[in-house]
């Protein structure tokens, strides 16, 4: 499996060069299936999201500018025949941010996580925020809650896709998380997982090239029971 899983997206850090190599054509080339349910109910259950889906709006601007085609994919309004059909026209999956367990719920309801298992095989998925957090591994509903310091409506959901073997945490300073508060939670969330977690920055990305797992950027921190194993902090 490829993967881009970004805490932003292309706005925050311009891993064009990343996607070329591993699509394996040229920027111009690359086709986009997109997928926007995250958004859909941002800010209805918590404060913790803001009401603003602009960075939509610039995340799509940035694809149009860079890349070749993209096709607003909606789940909910598609048969999964018609899904499968514009999934294979796109060399990429592009799933964009906004209430994790919703996103999740919805391929859940529309037998898109299934779908999106067999794309993977020869797509590219590309994530931004809980994009990124739902390939992954579900952090325990208490302990993001603890986390976060807000309650939220959970769909029911209580693990994400677990294609790979980690969680995301966006939108994070990174760096060295001992210097704020919900860096400090993180590494407290960590020892009651068994698997890693990515702390990331809005400048940072973690890329999956089969077996390899790296991360792009600046301002990330690879965090596994308690203790930060691999950081940057960036520039002082």
């Amino acid at each position: 499996m490829k993967a881009i899983l970004f805490s932003a997206d292309f706005v925050g850090i311009d891993a064009t060069k990343e996607l070329e190599r591993l699509v394996g054509k040229p920027a111009g080339e690359i086709d986009f299936a997109v997928i926007n349910e995250a958004a859909k109910v941002v800010n209805v259950d918590t404060k913790i999201e803001i009401n603003d889906n602009s960075f939509f709006v610039d995340g799509m601007h940035f694809i149009k500018h860079h890349f070749g085609n993209f096709d607003l994919v909606d789940l909910l309004a598609l048969t999964s025949e018609q899904v499968e059909e514009r999934l294979a026209k796109a060399d990429v999956i592009f799933v964009f941010g906004g209430n994790t367990e919703y996103l999740q719920y919805s391929f859940e309801k529309t037998g898109f996580a299934g779908i999106l298992r067999n794309a993977l095989r020869e797509k590219v998925y590309c994530g931004s925020s809980a994009g990124s957090m739902v390939l992954g591994r579900m952090i325990p509903y208490e302990l993001q809650r603890g986390l976060e310091g807000e309650d939220w409506d959970t769909y029911g959901v209580d693990e994400y896709l677990g294609v790979v073997d980690f969680s995301i945490l966006p939108h994070l300073g990174g760096g060295n998380l001992m210097d704020d508060e919900r860096g400090r939670k993180v590494l407290e969330v960590s020892k009651s997982v068994d698997w890693d977690i990515y702390a990331l920055s809005d400048r940072s990305a973690v890329v999956v090239d089969g077996g390899e797992v790296r991360v792009i950027g600046e301002c990330w921190a690879k965090v596994r029971e308690g203790e930060i194993v691999e950081q940057d902090v960036g520039e002082e």
